[in-house]
């Protein structure tokens, strides 16, 4: 009998303890949750004061005098930190002038600060190619002890964030395992016991598989006097610990509180708002999930950054679409009570007042349906700017990549022929004076004569000029051809059988390099200014193109090397 009433006892304990955490939990969510609601109500005044810190440093950036270069140097980063999280055209505007300044201090550190935070921007926005090469530009001996682990944070928050975005699983797996190799680089350079070294420790486990440890060593970091973005990031990785635990109220908790600390540090770049939206969307609680993703949209707007607009593409329009059916759903509930009050309209006078009351529920729904109409045909246009900006970027990006191609491909090709051709007229050169004044000192002045009249500048040029061709024609091999085509019939181009380029094509193959003035096309040929217009003149009226659209039309014709 004692045995059963201590079961009963112990049972009835842990059931009472069940109900007081469920209890807590739902009471600290509700809390959290309320706290979110003020700081978006607020999120003007963060804003205005956020714009107010920046004016001051723009203020003081005015008053430093351009002499010192170091100075201004550190108020260009100072201002970088303030956009970071806030608007990245101006962060990285601000991160040019500090690369432009460290280069006029010829430092190679501070250069290097400079790509770090262009980099660092470039991954905010999404533009991971650009991040690498930025990365790339940064000789890792040069770095300065105290930037190390950020350069090879960015490398690891690069290769991860590339992973989240790729579709295919080989590739994924690939940026994953780079992500840790550089994360766990950064972890080794960082302060022992410091938020950065104890926060890398935790994620480290956590990707790792070790959940349980990453949310202990988290959870000790929460009880630190934190700083605003430490606080939201610490609290955004714990959302996301345990939404990957199915602990769905420890998410939603864990991402509200990073949500409120990215509103009140003004972090626009925030994937707190959007996770937990999608939480709240999956709970049913439309009115606040989109309340939440509107929020995240703006902020994806005023950012720049492409990849969350993409995330919050995908998700508002399915919140809209929810609230649409809940209405349509809600209308068709109440036309059924309309219709049984009619039935029942003889019955009872109370029937009567109920139609009259679900006819003015009715009237409100409609007006809420059609505000959730006009609500999502401006983001559907919004989201159709949104694609037409990201086309008109990637055509950008082409079109920039192919000019980069062809300019490396000419500076390649012609810097080798300038340093094959610079060490062979120095050889000839020396060997010359050599020989002379071999000759001077013997007094033997006839043979110095001789030597001297030995060099011929012109059978020089010509080799110069040979090379030039042949170079030219390795990189444009169907120049010829398509030169021609540009030519009326009877006038186009015949070569001797000795020739690659002649004089008329090497102007224009000149002018296809980027040479474009006619003072520096008749220095390299030796020609004079006259003769190189008159040249010109002659070759172009004998196209079927205007004169004026003749030098365009070949650039866009002539095709380098692949």
């Amino acid at each position: 009998m004692k045995t059963y009433f201590k079961i009963i006892k112990q049972l009835t304990l842990l059931l009472a303890c069940n109900f007081c955490f469920i209890f807590f939990s739902q009471a600290q969510e509700k809390t959290v949750l309320q706290d979110l609601q003020r700081a978006l109500d607020s999120s003007i005044i963060y804003d205005q004061n956020k714009r107010h810190s920046i004016n001051l440093l723009k203020t003081q950036l005015s008053k430093i005098n351009p002499q010192q270069l170091e100075e201004k140097f550190n108020m260009y980063n100072r201002l970088f930190d303030e956009y970071k999280v806030f608007k990245s055209d101006s962060a990285y505007f601000y991160s040019l002038k500090a690369k432009e300044t460290a280069s006029k201090l010829n430092d190679s550190s501070l250069i290097n600060k400079g790509y770090l935070n262009l980099a660092d921007i470039a991954i905010s926005v999404g533009m991971y190619k650009e991040a690498l090469d930025y990365l790339e530009n940064i000789n890792i001996e040069t770095v300065r002890a105290i930037d190390k682990p950020m350069y090879f944070g960015l490398y690891g928050r690069c290769y991860s964030d590339m992973a989240e975005y790729s579709g295919l699983l080989d590739f994924s797996q690939k940026y994953n395992e780079m992500a840790r190799f550089y994360r766990e680089k950064t972890l080794k350079l960082t302060e022992e016991g410091s938020f950065f070294n104890v926060f890398m420790a935790a994620f480290n486990e956590y990707r790792s598989g070790g959940e349980d440890s990453a949310i202990i060593t988290l959870k000790t970091l929460l009880k630190r006097d934190l700083g605003l973005g430490e606080l939201g990031l610490t609290n955004y990785v714990l959302g996301e610990i345990y939404q990957a635990k199915d602990k769905l109220d420890l998410a939603e908790y864990h991402y509200a509180q990073a949500a409120v600390a990215d509103i009140r540090n003004s972090t626009k770049e925030s994937l707190a708002i959007i996770k937990l939206s999608e939480l709240l969307f999956k709970r049913n609680e439309l009115e606040f999930a989109s309340r939440l993703i509107q929020k995240a949209f703006e902020d994806a707007q005023f950012y720049g950054a492409q990849q969350r607009k993409l995330q919050v593409g995908a998700i508002l329009p399915l919140i809209d679409e929810e609230i649409v059916k809940g209405v349509e759903s809600e209308k068709r509930r109440l036309y059924i009570q309309y219709i049984g009050a009619i039935a029942f309209l003889l019955i009872s006078i109370l029937f009567t007042s109920i139609i009259f009351f679900q006819y003015k529920k009715l009237q409100r729904t409609r007006f809420i349906v059609s505000k959730a109409h006009n609500d999502l045909k401006q983001t559907h246009e919004q989201l159709m700017m949104v694609n037409e900006e990201l086309k008109g970027r990637n055509d950008e990006i082409v079109m920039a990549n192919a000019r980069l191609f062809e300019s490396n491909k000419i500076k390649e090709e012609y810097l080798g022929l300038f340093f094959t051709e610079y060490d062979n007229i120095f050889e000839k050169f020396n060997s010359l004076t050599l020989e002379i004044k071999k000759n001077l000192s013997n007094e033997d002045y006839k043979k110095a004569i001789y030597n001297i009249s030995r060099y011929n500048l012109k059978k020089e040029k010509e080799k110069l000029l040979h090379n030039f061709d042949t170079a030219f024609i390795k990189l444009f091999p169907n120049f010829i051809n398509e030169f021609n085509n540009l030519m009326t019939e009877g006038n186009k181009v015949n070569l001797k059988s000795n020739q690659i380029l002649n004089k008329d094509l090497r102007i224009f193959a000149l002018l296809r390099l980027g040479v474009k003035h006619n003072e520096k096309i008749a220095q390299i040929l030796g020609y004079s200014v006259n003769s190189i217009y008159a040249y010109k003149s002659k070759i172009r009226n004998k196209s079927y193109l205007k004169n004026e659209l003749f030098d365009e039309q070949l650039n866009v014709n002539t095709t380098i090397e692949a």
